[in-house]
């Protein structure tokens, strides 16, 4: 009988872990693996978009801004075009800048850069605001979003 309870126990783990699904204890949830790139010990709560960009790492390099990189292109172009014949610097002069100009149109990746440095802004100023901070989880990639106060009870705790 005790056998039997044991074994339905471990089936029960088996086929969570198979499903990549598993058990958060604290929260009694069921939360995919791939969501845990960032686990919240906070009472806080965040938005995906917010969640999304943390999901991304503490080694996430966000882009430059758009007008930094046209400017980089810019130069980069003329000092290319300063290499070729005289007679058609002129010709491809004006093919760049024809392109440069259309990549200046296109508001997309400016958009993209603009939400993305906002969202890091909210998130620090939360951060700050509720005196958390993000630290990365022992045993795994995670991030643990943790009330700061806390953790220092916990390092205290285990260097005692």
């Amino acid at each position: 009988m005790v056998m039997e309870s044991v074994y339905k126990k471990l089936n029960k783990k088996l086929d969570d872990l198979t499903q990549g699904v598993h058990r958060d204890n604290k929260h009694k949830e069921q939360v995919s693996i791939e969501d845990k790139r960032v686990i919240n010990m906070s009472k806080i709560t965040f938005t995906k978009e917010q969640l999304d960009i943390m999901k991304l790492g503490p080694q996430y390099a966000i882009e430059k801004d758009p007008k930094q990189y046209i400017n980089e292109l810019i130069v980069d172009t003329e000092n290319a075009i300063r290499h070729l014949n005289s007679s058609v610097q002129n010709t491809f002069r004006y093919l760049a800048a024809k392109n440069i100009q259309q990549i200046k149109e296109s508001n997309r990746q400016n958009i993209i850069h603009k939400r993305k440095q906002h969202n890091i802004k909210q998130i620090k100023k939360i951060l700050r605001d509720n005196n958390l901070t993000i630290a990365k989880a022992d045993k795994s990639k995670a991030m643990v979003i943790i009330d700061k106060i806390f953790m220092e009870q916990k390092i205290y705790l285990k260097t005692t």
